[in-house]
């Protein structure tokens, strides 16, 4: 008797205007086309990602099936093969996925083709080259319209301008001042140029419940209510925008960020798209009082936060960041001082604006703590294992070995010395397989199994920096919440699944596989265990 199969459907999309791709409709369809294969669905990957500019290893709810759940189903199912991917690339990556994890197949409702042919490869690679071709053509479309309307006054699309919406006029969208936001706008340029700062606006805003620009931009919000950031509102109040002129973003030379530009047509004139919400005398009245509290001249590079990313705030959650500052004495000379703090507003009520000293109350207890805690724990690799094909990957194994035995000897491709060492490794790695392969025997499902690899947390960390361990740290979700030492210490936060997230960190088969599926998962049970002292 044939085993059922487990299916899990992936449903895609860009937007939610197309009722004809509806995630409804994707849903339903590949919910019947598995019924008339006597295919069992085992779970749904649903997400709003443009396939254009996200592999399926970069999509929260798909890359975590991909990742952490590969034997709990057998095929992949799409509406359309586009659903999956819009690259040739995108698709033969995850044709070798499937082939490494079992031999998974992969099923399109609407494109009968069958992948585990050669014919049938090169079919998906033929519709897979359309599509990519066909978001090419689109997104070629879209910029050269954008071009079109860039000198005109007429807006062409996206979110517009706090402060704005759009309104339709003459078959096009145009923007006009929006009643509910401007007076926001225009009471902070007032409290601006009255000298009082960006975050004490922006804690006012706050208490009184003052919407934030992300409430107003964020499309799909879950009931959550966006904070006010300080950055953002300094943004808004330093845009032309706020004068009615349309602006562009402009790349800055040697810099990975952009700067607002105004448009200009074809005879050199500014481009008003709409009336204004500042004068340009209340406009460059905000531009100087925000200059007068900027800090004049360029930012010293500060160095990288050690842990950046594992080091939480214990007063309310946040990372913390070193920060560094120079402030000149009265001989000249300057005194640098360095404290790792919240990166909450100061004076926040949501935080207890805890600061630390960075070698003695950070760094020193923090690695202490964690290699007395986790440093002695074997380091594994994750496995793929196929129930099925257990015997037939042990042969492989076997011909491996005999090959690579053969490579050693006396006149074989890796008998030199430089090539010795690479050739006996492999070995090693194969016998262990081997050996793992051997206990487990051919039977049971597919199954994730772990490997160990000779070494300990201490062993791998020793003659790695910092940078390299947070990255690990971060890879298997360890956090520690930073408290001063009256109150508690520090607390080491491990996840119960700490062994298998790091071996899958270890064994991953994809580098551009990242956490991002844990920002949507559940919250996990955690163990604790509080530092006493430094």
């Amino acid at each position: 008797m044939s085993k059922k199969l487990n299916a899990l459907i992936v449903v895609r999309l860009s937007t939610e205007t197309d009722a004809t791709t509806s995630p409804e409709r994707q849903l339903n369809e590949c919910v019947t086309y598995c019924a008339r294969r006597g295919w069992r669905v085992v779970g749904t990957a649903e997400d709003f990602e443009s396939a254009s500019r996200s592999t399926p290893w970069q999509r929260p709810q798909f890359s975590s099936w991909l990742n952490d759940r590969a034997p709990e189903f057998d095929v992949i199912v799409a509406w359309r093969l586009d659903r999956l991917v819009r690259k040739v690339g995108d698709l033969h990556d995850l044709i070798d996925w499937a082939r490494e994890h079992g031999g998974k197949a992969i099923a399109s409702v609407t494109e009968p083709f069958d992948l585990t042919d050669p014919s049938g490869a090169a079919m998906a690679s033929m519709i897979a080259s359309f599509a990519q071709m066909e978001s090419l053509a689109a997104s070629e479309r879209v910029r050269s319209m954008r071009r079109h309307l860039l000198p005109t006054p007429r807006w062409g699309g996206g979110s517009p301008p706090y402060a704005y919406r759009t309104f339709e006029k003459q078959g096009g969208r145009y923007l006009e001042i929006n009643p509910a936001t401007a007076p926001v706008v225009q009471e902070a340029a007032r409290r601006v140029v009255s000298g009082e700062s960006i975050n004490a606006i922006c804690r006012d805003f706050e208490d009184r419940g003052v919407p934030s620009p992300a409430d107003s931009y964020t499309r799909r919000k879950l009931d959550r209510n966006y904070v006010w950031h300080p950055v953002t509102l300094k943004k808004i109040l330093s845009s032309p925008s706020l004068r009615g002129l349309k602006t562009r973003n402009e790349p800055v030379p040697g810099r990975k960020y952009h700067k607002k530009a105004l448009v200009r047509d074809e005879l050199g004139q500014v481009v008003r798209m709409a009336e204004s919400i500042l004068t340009e005398t209340e406009w460059n009245e905000v531009q100087s009082a925000l200059a007068a509290t900027s800090s004049r001249g360029a930012k010293p590079e500060s160095p990288r936060t050690p842990f950046l990313g594992v080091i939480k705030c214990g007063g309310c959650g946040k990372n913390l960041q070193l920060h560094t500052t120079k402030k000149k004495r009265r001989d000249g000379s300057e005194r640098v001082t360095s404290k790792i703090r919240c990166l909450s507003r100061t004076g926040s009520p949501a935080c207890k604006g805890y600061v630390f000293e960075p070698e003695e109350q950070i760094i020193g207890p923090v690695t202490r703590m964690i290699l007395s805690t986790i440093g002695g724990e074997p380091v594994t690799r994750r496995i793929y294992i196929s129930g099925e094909r257990s015997f037939e990957r042990t042969m492989e194994i076997e011909a491996s070995i005999d090959h690579h035995v053969a490579q050693l000897l006396p006149g074989g491709t890796c008998s030199p010395d430089v090539l010795r060492a690479g050739g006996n490794q492999a070995l090693a790695e194969l016998r262990q397989e081997l050996a793992h392969l051997q206990c487990l025997g051919a039977g049971g499902p597919d199954r994730w199994e772990y490997a160990e690899l000779g070494m300990t947390f201490a062993d791998r960390w020793r003659n790695m920096d910092t940078a390299s361990i947070s990255n690990d740290l971060l890879q298997a979700g360890i956090t520690v919440e930073c408290h001063p030492q009256n109150a508690g210490g520090h607390i080491l936060r491990l996840p119960e699944d700490l062994r298998q997230r790091f071996a899958a960190t270890v064994g991953q088969l994809r580098p551009e596989t990242t956490a991002v599926s844990s920002l949507t998962a559940p919250a996990e049970k955690t163990t604790s265990t509080a530092i006493l002292g430094p």
